[in-house]
């Protein structure tokens, strides 16, 4: 008897103790967020998410007593890593803001927040990437903005801006499959009349370029791009040349009389004058090869050759 005594007399110290514990850590919890509060609304994130946290494990150990602890703490933290980092964002400190926008995706999936945390933070990561990118263009860090670019497409695949800057990038750094890809991409994403003139401006480059090893064919076929997406007079002149020395000469009179139309008073006015005599005497077209030939009779740069075509070769009347 005197054993169940002394037993029964434990069994209700033990309880009683237990109960006492559980106040303590209840009140532990409970001090703990009201810490993490306070210094959320000071601004101070990194003490209250601490706090936050440490409340959140108090609450959890004590089951249903603490699950209201639990509750307040998991709604409060996602929201407190979506605060910091909109502030450091805000401040132009992307590269510090981007791990507290993760860790405020992360937190709130797993907490089951449905107050549409994870889209509010990729929204925010793509604008930081995109400033990063900016950034690293206006320095002319190419490739950190080609890398930025496309974070910001992963996030945003419909951004025809960001479309339109990788394709600058691109090109700025020599990738020109990549350049074109991205511009094609920006065309289709509202940007079409920017990303036709630099892809316009990526194929003269190469037709320039091909022009100085007199490699024909390439010039006519990146001319002949460029004509297509940016209808200009440095493109019809190269795409002229190429179809001359090609012997495509419809080709080569279509882009010189285009020259012609653009500018009729240019400088170089002579020079197209000549070309299309050319052009036409390739064709066999000897009265309008005449005509032109004419034109630049007293132009001291042609003059010599001009009266050896009307003169001698073509005998024009």
């Amino acid at each position: 008897m005197r054993k169940f005594k002394i037993f029964c007399a434990t069994a209700v110290l033990f309880v009683a103790c237990t109960g006492f514990l559980q106040a303590q850590d209840l009140n532990a919890a409970i001090e703990a967020y009201n810490l993490g509060a306070t210094a959320a609304q000071e601004g101070n994130y990194t003490v209250a998410i601490e706090q936050l946290n440490r409340a959140l494990d108090l609450g959890a150990a004590l089951g249903e007593e603490g699950a209201s602890v639990v509750t307040d703490c998991k709604s409060l933290i996602p929201q407190l890593y979506l605060r910091h980092g909109k502030e450091l964002a805000a401040n132009g400190e992307g590269v510090s803001a981007l791990p507290l926008l993760d860790k405020a995706a992360q937190t709130a999936a797993e907490y089951g927040d449905e107050s549409g945390i994870p889209a509010e933070v990729n929204d925010l990561k793509s604008k930081v990437f995109y400033i990063m990118a900016n950034d690293a263009f206006g320095n002319k860090d190419f490739a950190s903005a080609i890398d930025n670019y496309k974070k910001v497409l992963e996030l945003d695949p419909a951004n025809g801006i960001a479309y339109l800057r990788l394709g600058q990038a691109s090109a700025n750094s020599g990738l020109e499959d990549q350049a074109i890809a991205a511009l094609e991409k920006a065309a289709e994403l509202g940007q079409e009349d920017n990303a036709k003139r630099l892809m316009a401006s990526i194929y003269l480059r190469n037709a320039v370029n091909a022009q100085k090893s007199k490699d024909w064919d390439k010039v006519y076929s990146a001319a002949q791009k460029a004509v297509e997406l940016a209808d200009n007079v440095q493109s019809n002149k190269l795409l002229g040349l190429a179809a001359i020395e090609l012997k495509r000469f419809p080709d080569a009179l279509a882009a010189w009389e285009k020259v012609m139309k653009t500018d009729p008073a240019a400088k170089d006015i002579n020079t197209t004058y000549y070309r299309i005599a050319v052009v036409y005497e390739g064709l066999g077209d000897k009265a309008n090869a005449c005509a032109y030939y004419k034109k630049i009779l007293n132009d001291p740069n042609f003059k010599s050759i001009a009266e050896y075509k009307i003169k001698t070769e073509l005998k024009c009347e």
